[in-house]
């Protein structure tokens, strides 16, 4: 009868633990490369990608995958919209070397924050480069500001709302590209006492 109830226990652990597993998506896909990742962003958002320009390789220091050691880089995505200046939508994928991943999110942090201090100097579309993505996936680092806007009359509420609707897609094609979706690492600076921060835009 003991045995019985300890299998039956064990049956039921293993059930928990599967059940939390599928909620959480499950292990990393390892194969994956920052195209795939990309594109699947951009079929996501369709009309609504905006990032839509390869960033040179000469004009690297305007997206944050000019803040990497690119030596420590295999393969990467850098992708902005047409007029960066007034579009601040930014897609950068990174595959890193072994050990140079989580570098690469304190990295791409200093590049959001740039970027916030700069939408918070010149507020248009706040909420959208407020709500930016900064995700780690084994060695894959990914950072996008993205999605279509809404029109220029809206409140700020209404803003945030279509923001996260945008990050929803966005967050649910990485999820089915990598089989789970990680934490959001991107890390919103405090505004300064003065009300507003400055910043350039580039990385």
């Amino acid at each position: 009868m003991k045995r019985l109830v300890s299998l039956l226990l064990a049956a039921a652990m293993l059930l928990a633990f599967a059940a939390c597993s599928s909620e959480n998506g499950g292990s990393v896909k390892t194969d994956v490369t920052p195209a795939e990742i990309e594109a699947a962003i951009a079929a996501a958002l369709g009309d609504g990608y905006l990032a839509t320009e390869d960033v040179p390789e000469d004009s690297l220091f305007s997206s944050p995958i000019g803040c990497l050691d690119l030596e420590k880089v295999k393969s990467y995505v850098a992708k902005e919209s047409t007029v960066p200046a007034l579009n601040l939508d930014r897609v950068a994928i990174a595959e890193c070397e072994e050990g140079y991943a989580d570098e690469a999110v304190a990295l791409f942090n200093e590049s959001f924050a740039n970027s916030v201090g700069y939408i918070r100097q010149y507020p248009f579309g706040v909420a959208k480069v407020e709500g930016a993505r900064i995700y780690k996936a084994g060695n894959i680092v990914i950072y996008v500001i993205a999605g279509a806007s809404p029109s220029s009359d809206v409140s700020a509420e209404e803003e945030a709302k279509f923001a996260f609707g945008e990050y929803e897609k966005i967050d649910n094609a990485i999820k089915e590209v990598l089989g789970t979706l990680p934490e959001n690492l991107a890390v919103v600076p405090e505004e300064s006492s003065g009300g507003r921060q400055g910043g350039l835009i580039g990385g």
